[in-house]
């Protein structure tokens, strides 16, 4: 009954014509009610000996509509249970998603490179073991595998480097230079190195990144290092000069001829300031750790080939260059 109430409410809405004087409740409660015995036809009119009675119910959803005024039942109200209505806590304006765009994926790829190093250890790192030493000034050269994911670059690399300072003067830290001071002969000292190393890319313009990184591995030790004691006119003020603080009987303008001499070879029990005899230093690492710290600049010439110049400190410092080409 309550559907056909609320249908018979909408169409009479919108009738006009219905006795004006008769409310609009009563007029639906008659047209609900079954005509009784004698009554009637027009339900519009009351019977008679009867006067006019109200109908009941709620008058705010069944007396006639204000001009202006939206009816519970008229169309285009914010009804709550009609199609489309939207309810009291619903925001007139709701808020969408944000559509979410997607990354472009991230490109992978794999090359090789060359690279050359100018390497050089400064005396003030030698320094800190040795009162006198000579420098180191010398190169190296090798080949890398590069992995490529973004602007990450993981780097497989082997390495040759030529680890020979200059022939010379050695006194080690709280050594007695009257009696201490060696003469140490480098032959052929090289390093075979195995490393990995990992390098970050911080794009600066389209064709340039800046770049960092590091890595770690290990040192293949090759060659022969000599050494025989000075006692010529050896102190502290002579220590480092091989003009004056020399080995007995070795002429310093041309050393290579005293100690290439098959009687002046010797162990290191034989030797002394007084009787040298050069003897092969046993106490090398056959196997020494690669560390390897970097900073520089990546150019990228075309899709394919790239050259990075960088600087740093690989068991020495150097300056160097690396052309990379990526399939």
């Amino acid at each position: 009954m309550f559907g056909l109430s609320c249908v018979l409410t909408f169409s009479l809405s919108f009738v006009g014509t219905v006795d004006a004087k008769t409310p609009l409740g009563l007029r639906v409660a008659q047209a609900d009610e079954p005509t009784k015995p004698g009554a009637k036809k027009d339900a519009g009119e009351p019977s008679q000996g009867e006067p006019s009675k109200p109908a009941l119910g709620k008058p705010s959803s069944d007396e006639p509509s204000k001009p202006g005024a939206q009816g519970a039942g008229e169309p285009g109200a914010k009804g709550g249970g009609e199609p489309g209505a939207k309810s009291a806590d619903e925001p007139d304006n709701p808020v969408t998603d944000t559509p979410v765009v997607a990354k472009a994926p991230t490109t992978s790829k794999f090359g090789v490179g060359l690279h050359i190093r100018a390497m050089f250890i400064h005396p003030w790192l030698l320094g800190l073991f040795f009162e006198e030493s000579t420098p180191l000034n010398s190169m190296a050269f090798g080949a890398e595998f590069v992995y490529r994911r973004g602007t990450f670059d993981i780097i497989g690399s082997v390495d040759f480097g030529f680890y020979s300072p200059t022939d010379g003067n050695y006194l080690e830290k709280g050594k007695n230079p009257a009696t201490e001071v060696d003469y140490v002969q480098f032959d052929g000292l090289n390093v075979l190195a195995f490393s990995v190393h990992f390098i970050k890319h911080h794009s600066i313009l389209p064709w340039m990144s800046f770049v960092w990184g590091g890595g770690v591995g290990i040192g293949i030790v090759l060659g022969d290092l000599f050494r025989v004691s000075a006692g010529d006119n050896c102190d502290s003020g002579t220590a480092g000069d091989e003009s004056r603080c020399r080995v007995v009987g070795m002429n310093p303008d041309n050393p290579d001829a005293w100690l290439n001499d098959p009687k002046n070879q010797g162990t290191e029990d034989q030797d002394s300031p007084t009787n040298p005899k050069r003897w092969r230093e046993t106490d090398v690492w056959p196997v020494v750790p690669i560390v390897h710290l970097l900073v520089g600049f990546d150019f990228k010439i075309s899709d394919q080939f790239s050259v990075r110049v960088d600087g740093g400190f690989r068991n020495a410092f150097y300056f160097g260059a690396t052309g990379h080409w990526f399939f």
